[in-house]
């Protein structure tokens, strides 16, 4: 083997182990997120990218293919988020969905 084909095999070398090293982990957290965003039902609580803990209340797809996200952030504050808005469901904590008759329950 000559030094051209040796720098050749080194730089392949050194790009796959950059792929396996940095990429791929990035690739599969990726895909993890979005199957947990695909996951998301009213009642799930979450964190935003904001730091807010909220609970999702309505999840409504737009006539565009957009996906609107409705969060109770407490006390009855509702604000209206796109789905990149969340970064995590906190595991365990799913709270019953709101009545829609306006009872109160007991």
């Amino acid at each position: 083997m000559n030094d051209a084909e040796i720098m050749a095999l080194l730089f392949v070398a050194v790009a796959v182990a950059f792929y396996v090293v940095f990429m791929r982990p990035i690739q599969k957290e990726q895909a993890q997120h979005k199957q947990q965003m695909r996951d998301l039902r009213p009642g799930d609580r979450v964190l935003t990218t904001s730091n807010f803990i909220a609970t999702i209340r309505e999840i409504e797809v737009m006539e565009t293919g957009e996906t609107q996200i409705t969060l109770d952030l407490g006390n009855g504050l509702l604000v209206r988020a796109m789905p990149n808005a969340i970064y995590r469901r906190i595991d365990g904590e799913r709270s019953e969905a709101p009545s829609t008759t306006g009872q109160a329950t007991q």
